[in-house]
């Protein structure tokens, strides 16, 4: 087993909370428009899945080329922004825009600088329905199904082959500036990163889009399901990449929608 269980269950719990306040986030805007006068990037389609693959290379080559340099002041800026845009979209959901932005506002402060555990997974219960509420008007259920398939390739070889997603971590660990939920107890660390937490919300916010919200909350489960397979299976001490269990477990939500 990969984590002791008592911290593998923390780990899955703040991920499905994540998940169900994600879904309550961006089922909102299946009807009404962004706040702060936000839109989608302008692409659709095909289009939409070569964008964000497209983004995620950028993203990581920026990151990776500034890490090296130590501009650690560009990245918190650059973080900072993200940070506070995506809680601010997620916040306006539930406090109105201008109470959304303030909250969002300290959030992102006490992100930033400090390094409380309990902030930092606060903040990323929240991101996640705020990011894919941007994006998720850009793809049908079969354009993310193909953009999963090719950021689960990509997952496996940066895992497994280059292994610059671990570096990465640990790197972005060191300058807190790690995205993704983090589990620390009685001396170990579980960690499940911002990528998986994204892409299943925003598979789950397209197929309840497209064919009813049962779906979304259907998928949400088996992806639970397949990240305690991958716990089981997994060793103390190595990285796996988790998006192939995830698409999997997508895979079967939209095989069980079609039927």
């Amino acid at each position: 087993m990969k984590y002791e269980p008592v911290t593998t269950l923390i780990l899955l719990l703040l991920f499905t909370i994540t998940q169900f306040i994600g879904l309550l986030i961006t089922q909102q805007y299946y009807t009404e428009e962004l706040p702060y006068s936000l839109e989608p990037p302008p692409v659709r389609g095909g289009w939409s899945v070569s964008y964000l693959v497209l983004g995620i290379i950028v993203v990581t080559i920026i990151f990776y080329l500034f890490n090296k340099l130590k501009f650690e002041k560009f990245l918190k800026v650059w973080f900072g922004v993200a940070v506070l845009m995506s809680l601010s979209v997620a916040l306006s959901t539930f406090l109105g825009d201008l109470m959304g932005f303030i909250t969002a506002l300290v959030f992102t402060t006490l992100r930033l600088f400090t390094k409380d555990q309990y902030i930092h997974n606060l903040t990323e219960l929240l991101i996640y329905g705020g990011i894919v509420s941007i994006f998720a008007p850009l793809f049908s259920p079969l354009s993310v199904i193909i953009l999963l398939i090719i950021v689960s390739v990509y997952d496996f070889i940066s895992v497994f082959v280059t292994k610059h997603m671990v570096a990465m971590a640990r790197s972005q660990s060191a300058v807190n500036l790690f995205s993704g939920l983090m589990v620390k107890h009685k001396g170990e660390t579980a960690i499940l990163g911002g990528g998986d937490i994204a892409f299943s919300l925003l598979f789950a916010t397209v197929i309840g889009r497209a064919f009813g919200v049962v779906y979304a909350y259907l998928n949400t489960y088996l992806v639970i399901t397949s990240l305690i397979i991958l716990t089981l299976i997994g060793r103390k001490g190595k990285f796996y990449p988790a998006m192939p269990f995830i698409t999997g477990a997508c895979l079967v939500s939209y095989l069980v929608a079609l039927i």
